[in-house]
């Protein structure tokens, strides 16, 4: 009753849009390898359908679009369901994450999230992402410098460093790991507030056609089906 699942099957190939964010995708430099909680909903979807995976690599910001055209045949990656993905596409939860912010250390200005509203601050997001869609919406009047991100780019770290913006975003799992590896930055909210307690708290789910309720059922069956082994 799926006619993306049905063409899917007939194809004998599960086209699935990949883009990497450590801790849930990340891909190997040397081997351009996928693994992570990602590649395993995509490896047990294909495995169900009894069809092959074939893992497109793309941008934040090609995977709406690839879905909506058919490029795809499901965005794997791990998308923040914002209000702007979930008006064009449908999404099935299966895990969730927020935000943090490198900022220079000598910057008085940002110490907590709220100071990021402000006319005179530049927060930098990779074109196409949760964290310039969200951050957008949550602090107007900031300024939001964008470009498209380098495959395995987490972050905009250079921007800050380099005074071009004030405020770099990135996903919360990742705040321990940038505190030890950008002494001249600080983590805002501090590291250990925010890997429990995130900027934007959104969940993070599969991207497909939109009214497709068999696909629907089918994710959401597969997603409960290995949820243990993904939060592991």
């Amino acid at each position: 009753g799926s006619p993306t699942l049905d063409r899917i099957k007939a194809a004998g190939t599960l086209r699935a849009g990949y883009a990497a964010a450590l801790p849930w995708l990340g891909q190997d430099p040397k081997t351009n390898e996928y693994f992570g909680p990602n590649d395993l909903i995509g490896k047990k979807m294909a495995e169900k359908l009894g069809v092959k995976l074939e893992r497109v690599t793309q941008t934040f910001d090609q995977l709406v679009p690839a879905v909506q055209a058919g490029t795809i045949d499901l965005a794997v990656a791990p998308m923040y369901m914002t209000s702007a993905r979930l008006a064009v596409i449908d999404m099935s939860a299966w895990s969730q994450g927020g935000f943090c912010y490198l900022v220079r250390k000598d910057d008085n200005r940002i110490n907590k999230p709220e100071d990021l509203n402000n006319a005179e601050i530049r927060i930098a997001n990779f074109e196409g992402t949760g964290g310039n869609q969200e951050t957008k919406k949550k602090y107007p009047l900031a300024q939001q410098v964008t470009r498209a991100a380098a495959p395995g780019e987490e972050a905009m770290f250079l921007e800050v460093q380099q005074n071009k913006a004030d405020a770099a975003t990135f996903d919360n799992p990742l705040a321990v790991v940038y505190e030890k590896q950008f002494p001249d930055l600080k983590i805002v909210p501090s590291a250990a507030e925010c890997l429990t307690k995130p900027d934007i708290s959104t969940d993070i789910g599969v991207g497909y056609p939109k009214g497709d309720a068999a696909l629907t059922k089918f994710i959401e069956d597969i997603i409960k089906e290995i949820q243990t082994d993904l939060d592991k």
